[in-house]
């Protein structure tokens, strides 16, 4: 006797299962698209629906790339394995692991695991990593960051500079440097053993398919910093499409010794020209010009912000001097309270200074709407609060206004 189940037909009549634990531990930091391909994948395979990444790219009306993207951050996150296919040579298949399994199953000997505990660190010390950090983000601490920088040092043990190199590697990748996303990049890294700045760097660069290429350019250009994210992205596509070599490339940075402000987009500019002219394809590589002269939009938009709020901060502090001295002492209290919690004092000195900020916030309000200016007059100016001028969401994927500063882009150039 042979059994069997019949193919389902009308699956939009059927649930999806989801674990409640990707739900509740992956879904949250996972990118959008990362998440759409995961759920459609999902439902595909239970339903034994015959699909593969050019059907989900359709059917989320996303790119292929992107869809290449959200299968290697799954695989990443340990919850999908790449199969070979033998049929196919260059080609695979995805298997959706189970969660379960892998949470709750063989664990490794707890000798393994990471070791918690405080990372010693004096006062002096604290406070130079609070001013290194505002040095590295460009920003001023936000409420409850330094309490929450506290807490990594105390209860995860991360070292000053493991956490520099955070903020750092999420402002270069041009990502969200809020404390919160670099909270998660600093756990993840824990996780995966990586204790040591050391340790980080050499992941990171491992990482970097053109680690080498980037500092190549860099140094070339004459800055002595690495390049950030949508830099990269710029470099990887003379690479990967417009098929430069490095001596090429190293070529046409010869072009911008006549510039008083060398540059990745100018540099762009150069190798695109040669490539048209070489190929007689004008169209071939608008989408980089395109992102190159978006990101342009941004990084000005940020400048003209950034010179609006200081020119407000100064008017205040001119016209009320006591808003700036609120303003110091406020920033001293978090201070003081994030070292109250490194030395494992007393939730009441810390609730007093909590509530002499409140105090002193509601003193600092008060100032400036009896003298005419809003309440925040002092926050940091954005034409988009939700990214922060910077194109990209807490959780790391574009934010709607990428997409209109695009049009806008296609508008000014006639498409």
């Amino acid at each position: 006797m042979d059994f069997k189940k019949q193919n389902i037909q009308n699956y939009f009549l059927y649930d999806t299962k989801v674990d409640n634990l990707f739900i509740s531990e992956y879904m949250p930091g996972a990118p959008a698209n990362a998440v759409k391909v995961y759920l459609l994948a999902s439902m595909n395979a239970e339903a034994r629906i015959p699909s593969d990444a050019d059907a989900l790219a359709r059917k989320l009306r996303i790119s292929l790339a992107e869809v290449e993207e959200a299968w290697d951050y799954w695989v990443k996150q340990g919850i999908a394995r790449k199969t070979a296919d033998p049929a196919n040579p260059g080609k695979y298949g995805i298997e959706l692991l189970n969660i379960r399994e892998i949470v709750f199953g063989k664990r490794p000997a707890a000798s393994a695991a990471p070791q918690e505990g405080p990372f010693a660190i004096d006062d002096a010390a604290y406070s130079e990593l609070l001013r290194n950090v505002e040095v590295q983000t460009g920003r001023l601490l936000e409420s409850g960051e330094p309490q929450e920088i506290a807490l990594w040092v105390s209860q995860y043990g991360m070292s000053p500079e493991v956490i520099l190199l955070g903020y750092k590697y999420c402002t270069d990748k041009g990502k969200s440097n809020r404390f919160r996303y670099v909270g998660a990049i600093l756990k993840d890294w824990r996780a995966k053993g990586y204790t040591t700045a050391a340790q980080v760097e050499d992941a990171l660069g491992a990482e970097d398919r053109h680690y080498n290429y980037y500092r190549a350019v860099m140094k070339e250009l004459g800055f002595h910093r690495n390049a950030s994210e949508p830099e990269k992205r710029i470099i990887d596509s003379w690479f990967d499409k417009l098929g430069f070599s490095l001596d090429e490339v190293k070529d046409a940075c010869k072009k911008t010794t006549g510039i008083s402000n060398p540059n990745i987009n100018y540099l762009n500019s150069v190798l695109v020209g040669r490539y048209n002219e070489k190929n007689q394809a004008p169209e071939a590589v608008s989408r980089e010009d395109i992102f190159a002269k978006v990101e342009a939009l941004y990084e000005k938009t940020r400048r003209e912000n950034e010179a609006k709020t200081a020119r407000i901060r100064e008017e205040v502090y001119g016209k009320l001097p006591r808003v700036k001295d609120i303003v110091a002492e406020i920033r001293d209290c978090g201070f003081a309270a994030s070292r109250a919690m490194l030395n494992r004092a007393g939730a009441g000195e810390v609730n007093k200074l909590k509530s002499r900020m409140e105090s002193l916030n509601t003193e600092k309000v008060r100032l400036l709407t009896d003298n005419g200016y809003a309440p925040d007059a002092l926050e940091a100016i954005y034409d988009c609060p939700e990214c922060r001028d910077t194109g990209i969401l807490d959780d790391g994927s574009r934010c709607p206004c990428y997409k209109e500063k695009t049009e806008q882009i296609l508008r000014e150039n006639g498409r």
